[in-house]
């Protein structure tokens, strides 16, 4: 999937954010982000055991609020779960649209790879450095404090 190394966002006009991000090691992630300052994280290891075929193994979630400090967005994470789920999916990258016809190369999954946080087309993002995983480096709670 050399192709897709790098990231891929997909924006729902419904107030919701998308990032869907491959890194070159092998890691990744997925960013769902709410109008309502909610928002997830959930960290994966990536292959491609077939032509066609992408797998995650999903290992880590995050979740909290995040805030919007004078044009700089911040992040709080309140829960941060492990996790151990793999999902495989067909996927085809070619040639697509954005909305309002804005030519780019799409990401297209043959489901999505959640049932709620995300969709199955994903735009590519010419500099993926500027994609970074939003939960690293936010504030975490306090361990002693009760949940």
């Amino acid at each position: 999937m050399s192709a897709a190394e790098g990231g891929a966002r997909y924006a729902r006009p419904v107030g919701r954010i998308v990032d869907l991000a491959f890194r070159r090691d092998g890691s990744g992630w997925l960013y769902w982000a709410s109008w309502s300052t909610e928002f997830a994280v959930s960290r994966f290891t990536w292959a491609t055991p077939t032509p066609g075929v992408l797998a995650l193994k999903f290992h880590r979630t995050l979740g909290g609020t995040w805030s919007n400090d004078d044009g700089v967005i911040r992040h709080h994470v309140e829960s941060d779960e492990k996790e151990d789920s793999v999902v495989e999916t067909g996927y085809a990258i070619a040639s697509g649209e954005a909305p309002y016809g804005t030519p780019v190369t799409l990401l297209s999954l043959a489901h999505p790879l959640t049932e709620y946080l995300a969709g199955s087309r994903f735009a590519w993002v010419e500099k993926p450095e500027s994609l970074s995983d939003p939960a690293a480096g936010a504030p975490r709670p306090d361990p002693s404090s009760p949940r």
